[in-house]
């Protein structure tokens, strides 16, 4: 599996904007650490992997919750991770 900035900016941008659930972001990010650990994970271009990498980490575990009904995350610190992350 190849993965881009491109591609890990588009999931962060689809759960701003409503489009992609925090739960299918998860599980997004989870299959890609899956594909890491079986090492059929290829960053490209390899220069970007560490922003990559750091842009899918948030994203596993972004639906988590301070309570039942209240993510950890707001949007904006969603937002500000992803132009932390990947910019």
């Amino acid at each position: 599996m190849k993965i881009t900035l491109a591609d890990v900016r588009e999931v962060f941008q689809k759960v701003i904007e409503g489009n992609l659930s925090r739960e299918a972001a998860d599980r997004w990010a989870y299959e890609v650490v899956q594909k890491s650990e079986l090492g059929s994970l290829v960053f490209y271009p390899m220069d970007d992997e560490k922003k990559i990498w750091s842009g899918i980490m948030y994203l596993y575990g972004i639906d988590s919750k301070e309570s039942p009904n209240e993510y950890l995350h707001s949007l904006d610190d969603i937002r500000d991770a992803m132009h932390t992350k990947l910019d």
